[in-house]
């Protein structure tokens, strides 16, 4: 086997041929696929990057004001918290139940639990209060 003068057996020209070819395709195969990864990798990871930037520009400890409907489910009087179900806050929180910390404790005063309301927060995020609170009309 393999030694001087012996002849070494190789596959016929045609299945040779055809070994070469498949070895080709699947090469190509995955030339395409890996630079297609690349590519939809690059365009996700500059979509991220887009948003990171926006995330941060809003972060930033600027003070921001929102004015959003909800209704009332609890009222903590001795933490100075309402605890309100909301819709969304644009760019800041889905909606959600969450309770929010009082400017001052007159601004629930006049409202009950279930309450249906409008209210207004203000703050810098994640540090925001409610700086005012209306009944508004079933």
């Amino acid at each position: 086997m393999g030694g001087v003068g012996e002849e070494r057996r190789s596959l016929p020209p045609t299945l040779n041929n055809l070994l070469w070819r498949l070895v080709l395709l699947v090469n190509l195969a995955l030339a395409l696929g890996v630079g297609w990864g690349y590519l939809w990798w690059g365009r996700q990871a500059a979509r991220l990057q887009r948003d990171l930037t926006a995330a941060r520009s809003l972060a930033t400890g600027t003070e921001r004001q929102w004015t959003i409907n909800g209704v009332v489910r609890a009222i903590l009087p001795e933490l100075d918290v309402v605890v309100i179900t909301h819709e969304e806050i644009p760019g800041y929180m889905t909606p959600m139940t969450m309770g929010f910390r009082a400017a001052s404790p007159k601004i629930y005063e006049g409202v009950r639990i279930g309450d249906a309301v409008r209210f207004t927060l203000r703050g810098a995020p994640p540090n925001v209060k409610v700086v005012a609170l209306e009944k508004v009309a079933s």
